[in-house]
């Protein structure tokens, strides 16, 4: 039942839950509702449960650093956060945020994984029955 949008109350109080409404008058999906409520509850887990509003671009910054950098995410994962708290902050807030100065995550290259004639060798050695090759 992971699919279907929960129920929110008819006037939310709640900030989790205005943005949630906001999100759902936008017309966005509720996969962009779940991941973009995840990364801004991150977000605000991470600058001791700030409000948004009382935050600006340092603290913006300081949290995509750290996902580079610490939390070693891939570029398209900090791009997602980017996106997510860009939402938050010109959609809902109605603040524009200034060119942020971030840590950029890099690729890590993962090398293949190519076995040497006697390891493949070693391998079907063990293989016994059916499962021999």
């Amino acid at each position: 039942m992971d699919d279907i949008r929960p129920k929110l109350p008819p006037k939310p109080e709640r900030f989790m839950d205005i943005l949630r409404q906001h999100i759902r008058k936008q017309g966005l999906s509720y996969r962009t509702e779940q991941t973009y409520t995840h990364w801004i509850k991150r977000f605000i887990h991470f600058n001791r449960l700030k409000h948004p509003a009382g935050m600006g671009p340092a603290e913006v910054e300081t949290f995509l650093t750290h996902l580079a950098v610490h939390d070693l995410r891939a570029s398209n994962t900090q791009r997602v956060a980017l996106n997510a708290i860009a939402y938050l902050y010109k959609q809902f807030l109605g603040k524009d945020i200034p060119d942020l100065d971030f840590t950029i995550a890099k690729r890590q290259r993962r090398l293949p994984v190519v076995y040497s004639r006697e390891e493949v060798a070693t391998v079907l050695s063990h293989l016994q029955g059916v499962f021999r090759l």
